[in-house]
């Protein structure tokens, strides 16, 4: 069996690890493709894998930039993200609406608010316009001379990405494609899947119900095989003793310790995380229960958010330390599990972390805090986590309640919770705690390997409605066109060009007075220094006209005629 499988960047190949270890051992053919540069670590990843098993080989996906219409595209993507999020359904999740609002062309924007359409009207036409887009003749032909048997996109929720692209092009060629949801909330929060795969790979019953619903997919085109990504965790032992992880990370061994895991919330709320966990742990110091006073703090930055911690520092504080990275690698993977693994309780906000503590049995709490609303119960993947069999978080209203909730946990037993079980045998590994994920992901694939090549006749050739939409397209890249499809960034970006432009013909205006100054300044002085000159020369020549002068003059001309010497 031959595989094209694609992500973003290869760091996101971290979440199929398992699942392309067991297929390059069976020996089968896997070409793993990013289309962006890496900046998390993933490069290693896929070289590690490249050298371990002759078959596996990497590259990067054809970019389409250069396509004329691929900007238009990528306006009508993000406007289908916002059509999709203007439906009631999401009223109450003010993030999705407001980070998709942002990226939307402004016409969209108006036709979608006006009685006239409505946003119905302009979904339709919006997904219209995506399926008659031109194709990308690089990215076909790449994907020709690959030859798969099947294609798995892990990014087709990603609207930057070019996942729709391979959707197309694998279509017209009649290559059976998946794809693979990577993550909790890739079905609920990012783009909708408005071209359907021949397949969806899903973790759980709750992304079944989401692929049907959300993204009106064919409940019979969507295999439910668990979160293969967690399967790793599950089966894995520390790397090292309690004291041994408490010696490397300085933290106190004689006391025990809560990981604090940060989240990637977007748009970045105020304050920014890691203000609040300084007041957390100011919080925890100041407690009068001494379980909570002594208690040691591990806090994890999330990858993505390092530069929030470079203003901020929990200085001051003993036996709190900062720590970690992407579990990327091996060191990496064991420091992030160990961590796990001896801590007494893990902390957070809005984390997939979560789901990793529950797999290696700690409690998990979180504070549900009016500044957060939009990052936590104002999100469907996060209402998973308070729902799901009852729900898994320990969730406080406020501070000193999440104080009173780790406290009570600190003092209990290390055993698994049974709201734990309850959680991760519904949202993890629905066909039971013992059951890896992982096999029936590999199932699934073989079955996509195995389905009859059907050509998708709308992606197989050029059409005219290709013809019109590369038109539209190529009127949207100057003038009036290209004033309707800006979005607020757009705006914000021509905003900032004005005002540079405007600073430097200030500063250019501002030179060109200075050295105008300069210049007539030194015609003054020349002009003065020339009229001084005159003066001089004047003064003298008055000198030379008085009678005394003139008398001396007219007796040596007379002694010269006598020779009077």
């Amino acid at each position: 069996m031959k595989l094209l499988v694609t992500a973003p960047h290869f760091a996101y190949f971290r979440n199929f690890e398992s699942v392309l270890v067991e297929l390059a051992v069976q020996g089968h053919a896997i070409h793993l493709a990013a289309d962006e540069a890496e900046t998390f670590g993933g490069h290693a990843l896929v070289e590690r894998l490249a050298t371990s098993y002759p078959r596996v080989t990497y590259g990067s996906v054809p970019s389409a930039a250069g396509e004329p219409w691929m900007p238009f595209a990528q306006k009508v993507r993000y406007a289908i993200d916002y059509a999709r999020f203007r439906a009631p359904r999401y009223a109450d999740v003010p993030k999705l609406r407001l980070r998709s609002a942002e990226r939307a062309p402004r016409i969209v924007r108006w036709l979608a608010g006006s009685g006239s359409f409505g946003t119905a009207a302009v979904a339709r036409g919006l997904r219209w316009l995506e399926r008659s887009m031109p194709r990308s003749a690089a990215m076909r032909a790449w994907i020709e001379a690959l030859a798969p048997d099947a294609v798995i996109l892990t990014s087709l929720t990603f609207s930057r990405s070019s996942a729709v692209e391979q959707l197309k092009a694998a279509r017209g060629l009649g290559i059976p494609v998946a794809a693979a949801i990577m993550s909790w909330d890739h079905l609920s929060s990012k783009a909708p899947l408005h071209i359907p795969p021949d397949m969806t790979i899903v973790w759980n019953d709750v992304q079944k119900r989401e692929a049907v619903d959300m993204h009106g997919l064919a409940p019979d085109t969507i295999v439910v095989t668990g979160a293969q990504c967690y399967d790793q965790w599950f089966e894995r032992q520390p790397s090292r003793t309690r004291e041994m992880l408490c010696r490397d990370m300085q933290l106190d061994p004689s006391r025990p310790f809560v990981v604090y895991v940060c989240s990637a919330m977007s748009p970045v709320p105020t304050p920014l995380e890691p203000h609040f966990v300084r007041e957390w742990v100011a919080a925890l110091r100041a407690s009068s229960d001494p379980r909570l006073r002594d208690v040691g703090i591990l806090i994890r930055p999330h990858p993505e958010r390092i530069k929030e911690w470079a203003n901020a520092s929990v200085d001051g504080f003993e036996n709190v330390v900062v720590h970690g990275g992407t579990p990327i690698d091996r060191e990496s993977k064991a420091d992030y599990f160990d961590a796990l693994a001896h801590s007494s309780a893990v902390v957070g906000l809005c984390t997939s972390a979560f789901i990793e503590a529950a797999i290696v049995g700690r409690p998990v709490l979180t504070l549900l805090l009016p500044e957060y609303r939009m990052h936590q119960d104002g999100m469907a993947h996060f209402r998973y986590l308070l729902t799901v069999e009852g729900g898994l978080l320990h969730a406080a209203p406020g501070m000193q309640a999440h104080l009173d909730d780790l406290s009570n946990v600190l003092a209990q037993s290390r055993g698994r919770e049974a709201r734990n079980r309850r959680f991760l045998t519904a949202f993890v590994r629905p066909q039971g705690l013992d059951v890896a994920a992982t096999p029936a992901f590999i199932a699934a694939v073989e079955q996509l390997a195995r389905m009859p090549r059907r050509v998708d006749p709308r992606f197989a050739r050029a059409t005219a409605a290709q013809s019109f939409v590369g038109w539209i397209a190529e009127r949207t890249r100057s003038g009036l066109g290209h004033w309707l499809m800006m979005d607020a960034i757009d705006l914000g970006r021509a905003r900032s060009e004005e005002h540079h432009e405007e600073l430097k013909r200030s500063i250019v205006e501002t030179r060109a007075r200075y050295y105008d100054g300069k210049v007539r300044a030194k015609e003054a002085q020349a002009r003065a220094k020339e009229q001084e000159h005159r003066t001089k020369e004047w003064s003298k020549w008055r000198r030379s006209l008085s009678a005394r002068k003139q008398i001396a003059r007219l007796k040596g001309e007379l002694k010269e005629l006598v020779g009077f010497k």
